[in-house]
């Protein structure tokens, strides 16, 4: 069975506007623990790695990508809403057009014109990190784009090579953020975050110490806000972020009021569940999945044993990893990603029953390389004693996010196994599906696994090529029976998030994605 909720970006004829005012006015009742301010203080799990859009990654990178740079499309509570573009239309899954708002500008003043969208589209696709291949993939697809500016029209089209029919939603994402030409000129700068005039959202960065804590501030000429209809207050013209992975610690700074809100993937938000004026906003943040290294001659264990792939899901109780890496707050997952997404699968007798024993059979003697992000100790734990029941010698690697990446797409002789966190606030299904088939990273795609599946390509490929929903959703379904049934990967858990705000401050979901630019003062 498969959930039927509509596809963020597949109707392939849309004519969509905007409103072009800002955010509404903040609550007229100011909650008394809640002081007058225009700061808001927040946190970060990790330090971020750039300011360049076009190559973040993890977390916090991609937090910083939506707070300085917009995109063509954002989030709303239904569904895509204008970014910069306030009509966009799609003549087939091969040539889409944007007529761009004509009051937004970049930090320094530069006008965001068709051409320099156009410019920084061009930059990110002619990107050879794998990073920006990622970005690139999700937003245009495999084949070659072809960007057409009419500064006098205010239109932006962009024709494929290959047919891509989920261009919609992946020009919504925050590496798609579009970098001002300053930026542009100067990649260093970019990527530290020194080049003012690179930035074309709400904040630039301000202030930065390095590991510790990174500050930005509110523009004052910036009036491009989505028309959400939903968010009430009004942003910070100063939003301070500090580095701080550990739960326990957030938790009590935010009850103290040291800090005004804070991101919880265990139990520690649960703690502001019944206190007053606290409120909780709820969002699917990752698929854990594990991945399976077949790469051709990188001296994987698991390239052409579907077997042994086998035998590991089934010496791993998804519940067990629930309980120990997210406090048993995770969501049942049974495909590639969320059970919330368009098109996921829902059928449990396509995966492997938990039996160690049965596992030990295959699994005793083996030396099986685990690739862990770092911070994730009790699941990492959890995972290598599993194998280690099952009779496995586990090698465990923890790098942090940055070398993770790195490895996982680039450096496949490193590792057999990875704990992979997708990304589960996008809502395309063909973002993680890609992550198991086609072209891999150095090939120019986003296959992370290395298996050839062209069966499962050739549904892929017809998702792609389809202008009717209902016809992608069946494409895609029976790509992932075909990943699913090679034990390409093992569906774990997604872990719901919750963003708590102390009195006086709100965050807001839209459509299922948690936005960190709509964060508001609302005391």
């Amino acid at each position: 069975m498969r959930n039927k909720k509509p596809l963020a970006g597949t109707a392939l004829v849309v004519v969509a506007g905007m409103s072009l005012a800002g955010c509404a006015a903040g609550n007229a009742d100011e909650a008394p623990e809640a002081a007058a301010t225009d700061t808001i203080n927040l946190e970060l799990w990790y330090a971020p790695a750039t300011f360049n859009p076009a190559l973040a990654t993890a977390t916090s990178d991609l937090q910083n990508a939506r707070l300085g740079f917009d995109t063509l499309l954002r989030a709303g509570e239904d569904g895509l809403i204008g970014g910069l573009a306030t009509e966009w239309e799609s003549a087939s899954s091969s040539d889409y057009t944007f007529t761009l708002r004509d009051d937004a500008t970049c930090a320094d003043g530069t006008a965001i014109t068709p051409s320099v969208v156009a410019g920084s589209f061009e930059y990110l696709v002619g990107l050879e990190d794998a990073a920006a291949v990622t970005w690139k993939n999700q937003a245009f697809g495999s084949g070659t784009p072809t960007f057409t500016a009419d500064d006098g029209a205010g239109t932006l089209q962009i024709t494929l090579s290959e047919p891509y029919s989920q261009l919609l939603g992946g020009v919504s994402q925050p590496g798609l953020g579009v970098i001002c030409p300053a930026g542009i000129e100067d990649p260093e700068g970019l990527a530290a975050g020194s080049v003012e005039g690179a930035f074309s959202g709400p904040y630039t960065l301000s202030d930065q110490q390095p590991g510790v804590s990174v500050s930005f501030a509110l523009r004052d000429d910036y009036d491009a806000w989505p028309a959400w209809t939903s968010v009430e207050g009004v942003p910070a013209k100063t939003l301070n972020y500090s580095v701080q992975p550990d739960g326990n610690t957030s938790a009590n700074l935010l009850e103290s009021g040291g800090i005004d809100g804070a991101r919880f993937y265990d139990s520690n938000a649960l703690r502001f569940a019944d206190e007053e004026g606290f409120s909780t906003v709820t969002f699917a943040s990752s698929a854990y999945n594990l991945v399976f290294n077949q790469t051709p001659g990188a001296g994987s264990i698991f390239e052409g044993n579907e077997a042994l792939r086998a035998a590991v899901a089934q010496a791993i109780d998804p519940q067990g990893f629930n309980d120990a890496g997210l406090d048993g707050l995770g969501e049942t997952q049974y495909t590639v990603n969320s059970a919330g997404y368009a098109c996921a699968l829902e059928e449990p007798s396509l995966l492997q029953s938990y039996d160690p024993a049965a596992a030990s059979a295959e699994l005793d003697g083996q030396t099986v390389r685990l690739l862990i992000m770092s911070n994730w100790d009790p699941a990492a734990d959890y995972l290598a004693e599993s194998l280690r029941a099952a009779g496995a010698t586990v090698e465990v690697s923890a790098p942090d996010p940055a070398e993770w990446s790195k490895q996982m797409r680039t450096e496949p002789q490193k590792w057999d196994v990875a704990l992979a966190a997708e990304n589960a606030g996008p809502g395309l299904i063909h973002l993680s599906i890609a992550r198991y088939l086609g072209a891999t990273y150095p090939q120019g795609g986003t296959n992370v696994v290395g298996a050839d599946n062209p069966e499962g390509a050739a549904f892929f490929a017809e998702a792609m090529q389809s202008a009717d929903p209902d016809e992608q959703c069946a494409a895609f379904e029976s790509a992932q029976e075909t990943i699913l049934e090679r034990v390409d990967m093992m569906p774990l858990i997604t872990d719901t998030h919750r963003y708590v705000t102390r009195p006086g401050f709100a965050a807001y979901v839209f459509n299922g994605y948690w936005d960190p630019s709509a964060v508001r003062i609302t005391g």
